[in-house]
């Protein structure tokens, strides 16, 4: 059994040391990357004090236990964090949300090093005497997990003001990561509240958690590296190095004048030629070819088309695609394969775009006609 556990332990340990050194390798950083590469490093402190406790390696487990032994108090505020450096990069993030860290460091100070020590103090056993502590730190984890989630959604909404496709399969990544490491701390609570309510207590126990973190690790790490470019999609990379703040769009009022040019100018380009067509196209790429500023093209979209661009670009998709639908085309090809080649990323985006428009799926509508 222990040299079952000893692979899967030294499995999640080159796991999680790959994902550091891709970090490190990626040549223009951004905050996130460097939050997640912490968020990385926490993570094989708790795998190598487990790997030095099951193979009694003392200086190992030493090093890393002062960590390991708070880490529940300080991952899940960093993730919480690593998700508003992705869609709210300031200066001064990360000194505004210092005190997520507070318990840790308290817990730290407070427990660990004493009790490490083995310094007799009122509070150090007043707390080992009346607190579940285990107990505490799955909850105070799946808390910021839960509040991270909410965020995410919360956010990821106002992607749809910049980019035609809201990375569907990037964001993925940053989705199953949030719910595979709440997953862990989900099993670890259960696991606890068994030990508390039956009354029992196996060394081994501890390496169930360890197990499914690092199952967690080897699915996230093949799902990012293979998705996205080190678990941050480009898009977003590009628009951090560029603009610090990508979900702010400040109101900006386009003169009557230039509303109908720019009416024209739109028009001309995704009906003429047909822009919408590209799976690509970006806010940005859009207002290049427009010769505007992003700002004030996104202003054009809320304050002329009453839309964003999103919605707007897709619309003229679902409006080829219904042509598409009702010609020959459907006999030549697939329903997906006329839903890509309209500019659609995927089946998936595909099929729900066209029902949210014309209230039936692409197949129903093709059928109809």
């Amino acid at each position: 059994m222990s040299n079952i556990v000893d692979f899967i332990l030294v499995t999640g340990i080159i796991l999680t040391l790959i994902a550091i050194i891709g970090l490190i390798k990626v040549k223009k950083k951004t905050l996130p990357q460097y939050i997640l590469g912490v968020i990385w490093l926490a993570i094989l402190d708790v795998l190598l004090f487990f790997y030095a406790v099951l193979r009694d390696i003392n200086v190992l487990e030493f090093i890393t236990y002062y960590v390991q032994d708070g880490v529940r108090f300080l991952i899940p505020p960093l993730v919480y964090v690593y998700i508003k450096s992705i869609f709210l990069e300031k200066r001064n993030l990360i000194r505004a949300n210092l005190f997520h860290f507070i318990p840790f460091l308290l817990y730290l100070c407070g427990y660990t090093i004493p009790s490490s020590l083995r310094l007799e103090l009122f509070h150090i056993e007043l707390i080992q005497d009346h607190i579940e502590l285990a107990l505490e730190k799955d909850l105070y984890g799946i808390f910021y997990f839960v509040i991270s989630l909410r965020l995410f959604y919360n956010m990821r909404k106002a992607l749809k003001n910049n980019y035609s496709k809201i990375g569907e399969k990037d964001f993925l990544w940053i989705e199953k990561f949030l719910y595979s490491f709440l997953l862990v701390l989900v099993i670890d609570l259960l696991i606890t509240l068994s030990e508390l309510l039956f009354a029992y207590d196996v060394f081994w126990d501890s390496y169930i958690t360890a197990i499914a973190l690092v199952t967690a690790i080897g699915y996230l790490g093949y799902y990012g590296l293979t998705q996205s470019t080190i678990f941050l999609p480009d898009f977003l990379i590009e628009n951090h190095l560029r603009n610090p703040d990508i979900t702010k769009t400040k109101p900006s009022v386009i003169a009557n004048d230039q509303k109908n040019v720019l009416m024209a100018t739109y028009t001309r380009i995704m009906k003429d030629e047909k822009r919408y067509l590209s799976s690509d196209i970006s806010l940005r790429e859009l207002a290049q070819e427009m010769e505007l500023p992003e700002r004030k093209l996104s202003a054009f979209f809320r304050e002329v088309l009453k839309s964003n661009f999103y919605d707007s670009v897709n619309a003229f998709r679902v409006a080829e695609a219904k042509v598409l639908l009702k010609s020959d085309a459907v006999e030549l090809h697939s329903i997906t394969g006329i839903g890509l080649s309209c500019g659609f990323k995927s089946k998936s985006s595909f099929y729900r775009i066209f029902k949210k428009h014309m209230g039936m799926t692409p197949l129903k509508y093709a059928k109809q006609q």
